[in-house]
């Protein structure tokens, strides 16, 4: 048998081969002629075209010899290879039993020729990027297997699973060169082998850094970020690694990818001799990691890359470790679910990002469901003031099925954090210098929510018995108490306080926080069993469940609130929309979850859940003045609407409700990951000052930006510091038209509020102490031009007032689709020198982003002690998740010292999906106010999402034989088309009315059908 002359002439041969081996009918005259062929290339050296080289294996009492044939680009088995085969066969064999496999880096297909032979593995498929590799493997199958052998094996060209047209697989194994550089590559092929394998083989061996910036583990980490759909539900990776790196950092490698490991088999092998470490050493320089080498193959400890090099120069040998990892995906429903996710989102890359080690499977399947529906809808709205309603169905619901408390879900109030919610409670029952009584292990918890609501508090013990007496002797709106454990099984004197609470119109609120868990497990130490008994006077009993300390998100609280009676119910609803007390939407999306899983665990045999009746007896409980007083104002009017309306559109009511854009989806899914304990800066205030630079011309420094859960929130506290700094009630003019909710927030929190237009403001000689704008105007949409804004500011300076500018919708300008800059106050200062240190600047990511639920707002000041004033008085930190997703869009703004921008595909990315939303509401915009009444040209730039036409045409006008005023108007136009709007005394200006135009195309269009109608019916 004559051999061939050359690589590419032996691997020819070998192809031809391999096709003749595969038809039945040229099988026999092929294996006759490989046999020989096989025989010949037994006496060629290393580095002839084709060689052959025997393997022997033994497993057990078993031996097998396996005769290879091999091109010089395929590697001969080594020790490294030989410890590969012997990890993957310490897998019991049972597992193996019909199950199928693919071997990365197959090359002669050795490995996959020994496992069809030890194993019961039912398909083996081996790949390798060495386009000529298949044909040597397919030949060295049929020269050591039979047809039932041969029909379990394939081969296959493929980069990693690339180009692997199999799905799933139950095993993935390989060995996967750890390769730093290419300076070793022209030993592994010879030089008139083809062009294009060695430019495979070229990019293969590059510098492996892209997806692990450590000791060349670059093509294993890309595995691991591309295997996870490639396995079948419990399907393993078994990788041969070098163990250079050192385990801690193959470790990491891993666990950071969502994968739990043990170590099937370790040995050591001689490092090459001619293996240049000197990168090994650069790299262990520049990284502070230092890489695993021994002295021998017995040494106890390790030496790091640069002392081997030295012992190597001193001419001895060195030795590293090589090991078969076995791994798998420790929680694979949700592992798989956020994948699918992400790429459903496009955001695949942030596989790469993640670090998934010390995630919880609570965690992950929470972010993993978030992420679904982010790619489902994507939008994050508010959640209500009370909770929404199937949130609240789901918490009643679990109450019933776990603890037999059967209550209607309008009975269960749902609040953040609960010094926030028992703020939000004193509002609503007591004002200013009403007494309250606290148990003395409270008072640490609520001390500066009873300072806010500026409450007189009489201390007692913690002793029901003696409480009992004690309350005798005071006259107090709300008593606020815990339960010691000695009086937890006997609740008698509790009792006895609530009747007599009842008899004198006290509220008795009771704090089991410290003893509610949201378990599966049986739980007895809970007023539930209490409550089920329906006692009289229970209605004056609110038991307050704060939700606190949950080991994933801690600072991602909820309280409950329960049961309450309509009447509080309605008067918390007011307080809470009046300081925005609202819960977050991501922290009603994590406990919804929870609920619901325990939900799902526990039958229940009885008759479908149905809620109780609502007792609609009028109790008489604690309310305060400022709550009475708010539920006067326009903005707290009875509904003029049926919510069973099918015709009904509201435009009375509306946000940003479109989207997240992308960046914001992935700073909130990055940030939702981070494990549970990790000590991170979020960098909230800083990328906002960044943000500022750019988007207002101004800088500032982070430590003069306040964070909050939300705009609103930081006016209620705005509104209590500069009367604490002033020492009365401060005078605050709000501009006409003004946001409905803006007026009852300032008094609420006891200013004293005058309105008007801007040109009435400024014809007045001071008397202010602060002027509310918003720019552009909430509800008018139009920025105050040029000369508007300079007139403004000089009067602010020359009367030292307070000018806060409330930017929340800054960056919706409709005008100008491209704008980058907002025309804030805070760029006058060479024109009005001091009106920087004189303005309050607002802003958040509800409106500009679309992130109403995310619950996070800013204000920008000069004054230090303003400041300080505005932390002190916040009674709850922004959640890590909120801060930190916020920060990421913000930070998509900041440049270097250079002036080049730190993130310029995120950036691109946020200005892109601005365009494009603000050009969809300037479609809808025009829309809208195409068939409202017309009344003078608009002025200026237009931004913002909503309307404020002039209604003084229709006014006067005859509807369904009606005369149409100031005060009907709206329920006229509700009347006759089911379409929902302000009115002019929601606005404070009387010959207006406020429409919100950002809703979905389809609930506009009926809105715009349904107007067009009734202008023609009025104008005709």
């Amino acid at each position: 048998m004559t051999l061939p002359n050359s690589p590419k002439e032996a691997h020819a041969r070998l192809e031809a081969l391999s096709r003749r081996l595969a038809d039945a009918e040229t099988r026999e005259e092929a294996l006759v002629e490989l046999r020989a062929l096989a025989e010949a290339a037994k006496s060629a050296p290393v580095g002839a075209p084709l060689r052959t080289v025997t393997v022997r294996v033994a497993m057990g009492t078993a031996q097998e010899e396996l005769h290879l044939l091999l091109l010089p680009s395929i590697f001969s088995p080594e020790a490294w290879a030989q410890t590969f085969l012997e990890g993957l066969l310490r897998v019991p064999l049972e597992e193996y039993e019909g199950r199928s496999l693919v071997e990365i880096g197959a090359g002669s297909g050795w490995i996959c020729i020994a496992l069809a032979r030890f194993t019961g593995l039912q398909r083996i498929l081996g790949t390798d990027l060495n386009p000529q590799a298949p044909a040597v493997a397919w030949c060295n199958a049929w020269l050591n297997g039979d047809e039932a052998l041969v029909s379990r094996l394939s081969f296959a060209v493929s980069d990693l699973l690339d180009d692997v047209p199999q799905r799933q697989f139950d095993f993935v194994a390989g060995c996967i060169p750890q390769v730093l550089r290419s300076e070793g590559l022209p030993s592994l092929v010879s030089g008139d082998d083809d062009p294009a394998l060695l430019l495979d083989l070229s990019n293969y061996c590059a510098v492996q850094n892209v997806y692990e910036d450590h000791f060349g583990l670059g093509l294993i980490a890309r595995l691991l970020d591309e295997v996870p759909e490639r396995l079948n539900p419990g399907g393993r990776l078994l990788l041969n690694l070098a163990g250079r790196p050192g385990r801690a950092i193959i470790e990491r490698m891993f666990r950071r990818r969502g994968f739990s490991t043990r170590v099937r088999i370790t040995r050591r092998v001689k490092q090459a001799s001619d293996t240049d470490i000197r990168p090994l050493v650069e790299l262990e320089a520049r990284t502070g990691r230092a890489f695993e080498f021994f002295m021998d193959a017995h040494s106890a400890e390790p030496l790091p890359a640069a002392t081997s090099h030295g012992w190597l120069a001193a001419g001895h040998p060195i030795w590293h470790e090589v090991s078969v990892w076995d791994a798998h995906l420790t929680w694979p429903r949700p592992t798989l679910a956020l994948r699918a996710a992400l790429d459903r989102l496009g955001l695949r890359h942030l596989n790469a990002d993640l670090d998934l080690g010390a995630t919880s499977e609570e965690q992950l399947g929470f972010v993993a469901q978030l992420a679904e529906r982010m790619a489902d809808d994507g939008r994050l709205p508010y959640a209500h003031e009370a909770g929404d309603v199937d949130f609240r169905e789901t918490v009643v619901r679990y109450l019933a099925r776990y603890f037999g408390l059967n209550l209607a879900p309008g009975s269960v109030f749902v609040a953040p954090e609960r010094t926030v919610a028992v703020h939000t409670l004193l509002l609503a029952t007591c004002d200013p210098g009403d007494s309250v009584l606290i148990s003395r292990s409270l008072l640490p918890v609520y001390e500066e929510a009873l300072n806010k609501a500026n409450v007189q508090r009489t201390l007692v013990h913690d002793t029901l018995a003696e409480i009992r007496e004690l309350i005798t002797a005071f006259t107090p709106k709300v008593v606020l108490l815990s339960i010691p454990p000695a009086e937890r099984t006997n609740l008698s004197s509790l009792r006895h306080i609530v009747a007599d609470a009842a008899k004198r119109g006290i509220l008795v609120v009771v704090d089991e926080s410290e003893h509610f868990r949201i378990t599966g497990e049986v739980e007895s130490r809970t007023l539930f069993e209490f409550l089920a008994r329906n006692e009289e006077g229970r209605e004056h009993l609110v038991v307050l469940y704060g939700l606190i300390k949950n080991v994933v998100y801690p600072d991602l609280a909820l309280s409950l609130m329960l049961p309450v009676p309509p009447t509080l119910a309605a008067d918390l609803e007011v307080a809470a929309e009046t300081t925005y007390s609202r819960v977050s939407t991501l922290a009603q999306h994590f406990y919804a979850r929870t609920f619901a899983e325990l939900l799902s665990v526990r039958l229940s045999f009885g008759a479908p859940w149905e809620p109780p009746p609502v007792n609609a007896r009028p109790v008489e409980l604690p309310r305060s003045a400022r709550i009475v007083e708010a539920h006067t104002s326009p903005a707290f009017a009875p509904k003029i609407f049926r919510e069973d309306d099918p015709r009904l559109v509201r435009l009375d009511y509306g946000e940003n409700e479109v989207a997240l854009p992308p960046p914001l989806v992935e700073g909130l899914l990055a940030s939702a990951l981070v494990p549970p304990g990790a000590q991170v800066e979020t960098g909230l205030c800083g990328a906002v000052a960044a943000f500022l630079l750019e988007t207002r011309g101004v800088r500032y420094d982070a430590s003069e930006i306040v964070p909050a859960a939300g705009v609103w929130p930081l006016m209620h506290d705005l509104a209590l510091v500069l009367s604490r700094q002033l020492g009365r009630p401060a005078r605050v003019w709000l501009v006409t038209p003004a946001y409905g909710m803006l007026a009852p927030t300032w008094r609420f929190a006891g200013c004293e509020v005058l309105q008007g237009t801007l040109g009435e403001l400024l014809q007045r000689d001071g008397g202010v102490d602060a002027v509310v704008i918003s720019q552009p105007a909430n509800p008018a949409g139009r920025y105050l031009r040029h000369r508007e804004l300079v007139s403004l500011a000089a009067w602010v300076v020359e009367h030292r007032a307070w000018l806060i500018s409330d930017e929340i919708f800054g960056l919706l300008n409709l005008t100008n689709l491209t704008a980058e800059t907002v025309k804030s106050p805070v760029g006058l200062e060479l024109a009005v020198p001091g009106i920087g240190e004189r303005t309050l600047l607002l802003g958040g990511v509800a409106k500009e982003y679309a992130a109403g639920g995310l619950r996070v707002g800013w204000m920008a000041s000069r004054d230090p002690a303003l400041l300080e004033a505005m932390r002190a008085v916040c009674l709850a930190p922004l959640p890590r998740i909120a801060a930190q997703a916020a920060a990421w869009v913000y930070a998509a703004h900041a440049r270097g010292r250079d002036g080049e921008l730190l993130h310029p595909e995120r950036h691109h990315a946020l200005i892109s999906w601005l365009s494009e939303l603000r050009r969809s509401l300037e479609q809808k915009r025009r829309r809208l106010s195409a068939v409202l009444p017309s009344g003078e040209p608009e002025e200026g730039e237009l931004g913002g999402l909503f309307v404020a036409p002039n209604v003084e045409g229709w006014l006067g006008r005859q509807l369904d034989g009606e005369h149409l005023t100031v005060e009907n108007l709206p329920a006229k136009i509700y009347e006759a088309t089911g379409v929902v709007l302000n009115g002019g005394d929601w606005i404070g200006d009387r010959s207006r009315v406020r429409a919100v135009f950002s809703l979905p195309d389809a609930t506009l269009d009926r809105a715009v059908e349904a107007l067009a109608a009734l202008k023609r019916r009025i104008e005709d």
